[in-house]
C-alpha cells in the first residue's frame, strides 16, 4: 500500500469517528432532551430521577428512530429536528391529556389514532389551537426544503454501514412497538418501578415512554384476564337478602318503553363549595331524585372517556375487570357483545341507539350492532340544520329525535340516547343566549376565566335539565307505561373552575360522583348509590323484565352494597364480581353456573349467556 492509499484510509477512518461521534453526541443530546421535556410534561424538577434506569429506557426508542430517519432522510440537521419534534409534540400531547383528563397519554391512546376521522380530528380541535399546528407543520416544511437544498447528504451512497444501521434501527424499533418479547424484559414492572394504581407515579419513575411500552406488552394481553374461581364462588355464595322489586307489574300487561339518558359531563355543580343547592337550577334532575330510584353514581372516568361509562351501564361489566381496556369500544370487538339490550330484545323490544355525531366515532358503528341496538340514529340521521347551541348539536334537537322515534314506533321500545351539547371546552363556547349565560351568578371566589368556564358550563346543563323536562312531560302524556333513565358519564374537565372552587367531601374531580335517577310507570322513591356497571340490572327490574342469570348476580351485589359499610364493596366481593364478568364477556357464564350449581346441589333455572 503506498502512503497516498495508507493516508486516505486514515482519513476515512478518521471520517469514519468524527461521524459516529457526531451521532453519539445527538443520541446522548436526545436522551438527556426527552428526559426534560418528560419531566416538563408533569410539572416536576427537570431532571429529577435523571440517571436512572428509566432514564435510559424512555429515550431508547427515541434513539432508535433518531438512527432510523437519518437513514431514510440521509440529513443529519434535519433528522435531529424531526426527532426532537416528534418527541415535543408527544410530551405536548401528555401535557394537555393531564391538563384535561387527569391522566397521561397511555399505549391505548394508539387505539384513537386508529380511529381517526374528521369528527376526531374536530373534538381534538377545540383543545389545541389549530394556527400553531399550521404554523408548526409551515416551519417544518420550509425547514425540510431548505435541509434537502442546502445540507449535505450523510451519507454519501447505499453502502453497507447505510443498510446495516437502518436494520438494526428498524428491527428494535419495530419489536418495540409489536411488544416483541425481549420489550418485557427490559421494560418489565420491577426494573421501571411501576406503580399500577398511578400510571402518572410510573411516569415519574420511569418515563412516558417507558411506561407506554411498558403497559403496550401487558394490553396486549388485556382480554386474556384470568378468572379467580374462588372469588366467583364466594360470591355465588353470597347471601345478602332477597333481591327487591323496583316496580309492581303493568296493570295493562303491556311492556313499557324504556328511554335511557346518557348525559355528556352533567354533575350537580351544588357539591363544590360555597355554590347553593341547584333546586332551582336544575329542577327536573331534583323532583326526579324526589319521586324516583336515584342517587349517586361512580363513573370509571373523569373529564372525558364517554365510552366507559356507556359500556358499564349497556354491558354491566366493570372496566376494572379488564385494567388493561382503556378503549372498551375499539380494544373489544367480537361477534356479540353481552348487554341488557340483547336481554330486551329478547323480550320484544325494538333497540335504538340515538348519538348527535359521526357513527364512526370510539366504534360505535360496529360496537352498537355488537351491543344489540337494530338501529343507530347518528348525526347523519339528524336534519342538516338540527340545532346547535355551543359547539355541538343541542339536547333539544336529540331530544326531538328521541320523540319521534318513540312516535313511529310499533313495539315496546329502548331508547338509548347519548347527549353531546354539554362536551367541551367550556371557554369561547359560541353559545346561544349569552345573555342567559352572563346573569348566571358567579360563585363566590370564582372569576376571571373559571367563572366563563363555569357559567358555559351550567348553561349547557341547565339545557339539558329543560330537555329532560320536556321528554318526562312528553313520556307522560302518551299515557302507555314507561321508564325514564338519566345519568351523567362523567364529571367534566373544569380545570379552571376547580382551581378556584373545591369539592365539599374535600375530595378531588376524579372522586366525585354523578347523579342517576329511574322514573316511571310504577316506580317507587328509593335513594341508592350505584357503580355504573349495576345500573343495567335497576333498569330491567324497573321495566318488570326477567333478570338473567348475571343481572340477577349483580342484583345481588347491590343488594349486599347497601348493607357495606360506607357504601364499598369488600375488595373479595369486587374481585368476584370482576371474575364473572369476565365469564360473561366469554360466554362461558351459563356453562359454569350450570356445573358450579349441580356440584353445590343447587337448584336453579340457568340460560345460557
Amino acid at each position: 500500500m503506498d502512503e497516498s492509499d495508507s493516508g486516505q484510509t486514515r482519513f476515512r477512518w478518521k471520517s469514519v469517528a468524527l461521524k459516529t461521534g457526531v451521532v453519539l453526541g445527538l443520541s446522548v443530546a436526545l436522551l438527556c432532551s426527552t428526559w426534560v421535556l418528560d419531566r416538563a410534561s408533569i410539572k416536576i424538577a427537570w431532571f429529577a430521577y435523571g440517571g436512572t434506569y428509566g432514564f435510559f429506557t424512555n429515550a431508547l426508542p427515541v434513539v432508535l428512530a433518531f438512527l432510523l430517519l437519518l437513514v431514510v432522510l440521509n440529513r443529519l440537521a434535519l433528522t435531529f429536528i424531526v426527532t426532537l419534534g416528534l418527541v415535543l409534540a408527544l410530551y405536548v400531547a401528555n401535557f394537555l391529556k393531564l391538563k384535561y383528563l387527569d391522566v397521561p397519554v397511555s399505549f391505548s391512546d394508539a387505539y384513537l389514532l386508529g380511529n381517526l376521522h374528521l369528527s376526531t380530528i374536530k373534538l381534538l380541535s377545540d383543545y389545541v389551537n389549530v394556527w400553531y399546528v399550521a404554523g408548526l407543520l409551515l416551519l417544518l416544511a420550509v425547514v425540510v426544503a431548505g435541509s434537502f437544498k442546502w445540507e449535505r447528504p450523510w451519507f454519501r451512497r447505499w453502502g453497507i454501514a447505510r443498510v446495516a444501521l437502518g436494520v438494526v434501527a428498524l428491527f428494535f424499533l419495530g419489536s418495540a412497538v409489536a411488544g416483541a418479547s425481549w420489550v418485557g424484559s427490559v421494560y418489565g414492572a420491577s426494573n421501571l418501578r411501576v406503580k399500577p394504581f398511578s400510571p402518572l407515579l410510573t411516569q415519574v419513575h420511569a418515563g412516558l415512554i417507558s411506561s407506554v411500552l411498558h403497559t403496550g406488552v401487558e394490553r396486549r394481553q388485556a382480554l386474556a384476564a384470568p378468572v379467580d374461581e374462588q372469588a366467583v364462588n364466594a360470591l355465588l355464595a353470597l347471601e345478602p337478602g332477597p333481591v327487591p322489586a323496583l316496580a309492581p307489574p303493568q296493570a295493562s300487561g303491556q311492556k313499557p318503553d324504556i328511554v335511557v339518558i346518557q348525559s355528556e359531563s352533567f354533575f350537580d355543580p351544588g357539591i363544590l363549595k360555597d355554590i347553593p343547592n341547584t333546586d332551582g337550577t336544575l329542577p327536573n334532575l331534583h323532583r326526579a331524585l324526589a319521586v324516583g330510584i336515584g342517587g349517586t353514581m361512580d363513573p370509571p372516568t373523569f373529564g372525558g372517556g364517554t365510552l366507559r361509562t356507556e359500556f358499564e351501564v349497556l354491558t354491566g361489566i366493570p372496566m376494572a375487570a379488564y385494567p388493561q381496556v382503556e378503549f372498551p369500544y375499539l380494544q373489544i370487538v367480537q361477534p356479540t357483545i353481552p348487554s341488557f339490550v340483547h336481554v330486551l330484545r329478547e323480550h320484544g323490544y325494538a333497540t335504538v341507539a340515538v348519538h348527535a355525531n359521526s357513527a364512526t366515532f370510539w366504534n360505535r358503528d360496529v360496537a352498537f350492532k355488537e351491543i344489540g341496538f337494530q338501529r343507530f340514529l347518528s348525526k347523519h340521521s339528524f336534519p342538516a340544520d338540527a340545532h346547535k347551541d355551543g359547539w355541538y348539536i343541542s339536547d333539544q334537537a336529540m331530544t326531538d329525535k328521541i320523540i319521534t322515534t318513540l312516535e313511529q314506533a310499533r313495539s315496546p321500545t329502548l331508547v338509548f340516547a347519548v347527549s353531546i351539547e354539554a362536551h367541551g371546552p367550556y371557554l369561547n363556547d359560541p353559545v346561544d343566549d349569552p345573555a342567559r349565560r352572563d346573569a348566571i351568578p358567579a360563585p363566590p371566589g370564582v372569576q376571571g376565566k373559571a367563572l366563563l368556564e363555569y357559567r358555559n358550563y351550567l348553561y349547557h346543563i341547565e339545557n339539558a335539565d329543560r330537555a329532560l323536562g320536556r321528554l318526562w312531560d312528553f313520556l307522560e302524556s302518551r299515557h302507555r307505561p314507561y321508564i325514564l333513565v338519566f345519568y351523567g358519564d362523567h364529571l367534566p374537565a373544569l380545570t379552571h373552575v376547580y382551581g378556584q372552587a373545591h369539592f365539599d367531601n374535600g375530595q378531588d374531580g376524579p372522586n366525585q360522583f354523578v347523579p342517576w335517577f329511574i322514573v316511571g310507570s310504577g316506580v317507587q322513591p328509593r335513594t341508592a348509590h350505584v357503580d355504573a356497571w349495576m345500573m343495567g340490572s335497576d333498569i330491567l327490574r324497573s321495566a318488570g323484565i326477567p333478570l338473567t342469570p348475571y343481572y340477577q348476580l349483580i342484583a345481588k351485589t347491590q343488594v349486599a352494597l347497601s348493607s357495606a359499610p360506607g357504601a364499598v364493596l369488600p375488595e373479595a366481593t369486587l374481585q368476584g364480581v370482576y371474575s364473572l364478568a369476565r365469564l360473561y364477556l366469554r360466554g362461558q357464564l351459563g356453562r359454569y353456573l350450570a356445573e358450579n350449581l349441580q356440584a353445590a346441589g343447587k337448584q336453579a333455572a340457568v340460560t345460557h349467556e
